[in-house]
């Protein structure tokens, strides 16, 4: 089994390299990589023999490897490193309202560059866009071209359209809940404190439509335990309030 790597180790990989998704990643020897993962490594990327590249299921599975072989629609590597990325806790998850249609793929590239784990789409009672039967793989394809993007070896999923009257499991004890409003009195870093005894296992942000929040989606927040915190003095636009809000829990976490 590929072994599972610590903070500074995965520092050591390195991650210049161009990255591409395998269906499924073996402990050693020969992955080939075909259809449009090869498609763009070979007439976009213009990876030639020797090329030193990184592979990923895109749920934790990683390898390292050199090409040996290029065909028309495929190419060869070979294996010369392995490992798994674990998971990290607290989780990170964004409930993001629907945003305009020309700005979701900008929202859902930043929450991934951002590490979001989990991203789940809200249409809110002031939300423009209304979630359309095929967004899920809209958002599917923009994740994964996000993840490859920043290098990351883990796809955030996407959850279930978000519904606030049937969210009670927000209550759980593991999970702390922020919703971000700009007429909130606490700042987040007064209110994010997670101590060395905590079992937080997930971090919420909600993060509302271009019309704002509520007063009535606020108040069902504030019953499932959510926190109401504000992100300083400027007013940061739904589709960019959740990078700025991952940002700084990330250094909160002092993972950055």
């Amino acid at each position: 089994m590929a072994a599972s790597l610590d903070a500074f180790e995965m520092r050591l990989i390195d991650k210049m390299l161009s990255l591409y998704f395998a269906p499924a990643l073996p402990e050693s020897g020969i992955v080939s990589i075909t259809d449009e993962e090869a498609h763009h490594a070979i007439s976009v990327m213009r990876t030639k023999v020797g090329d030193s590249v990184l592979l990923t299921d895109g749920k934790g599975e990683w390898a390292e490897g050199y090409v040996r072989e290029i065909s028309k629609k495929s190419f060869e590597v070979e294996i010369t490193k392995r490992g798994f990325q674990s998971e990290v806790l607290p989780r990170l998850v964004v409930i993001q309202a629907l945003t305009k249609s020309d700005r979701i793929k900008e929202t859902l590239e930043l929450l991934t560059e951002a590490g979001a784990d989990r991203i789940i789409p809200w249409q809110a009672q002031r939300s423009i866009s209304q979630w359309q039967p095929d967004h899920n793989a809209k958002w599917s394809a923009t994740l994964r071209a996000a993840t490859k993007q920043s290098r990351r070896f883990r796809i955030a999923e996407i959850g279930q359209p978000f519904d606030l009257a049937t969210a009670t499991y927000l209550k759980s004890p593991k999970s702390k809940v922020i919703l971000f409003h700009e007429s909130a009195t606490t700042k987040l870093s007064e209110y994010f404190k997670i101590g060395p005894g905590d079992e937080v296992e997930e971090i919420v942000i909600v993060i509302g439509p271009e019309g704002g929040i509520t007063e009535a989606e606020q108040e069902g927040f504030r019953e499932l335990g959510a926190q109401i915190a504000h992100l300083g003095e400027p007013v940061f636009r739904s589709a960019h309030a959740g990078v700025a809000a991952l940002a700084a829990i990330q250094a909160l976490l002092a993972r950055w």
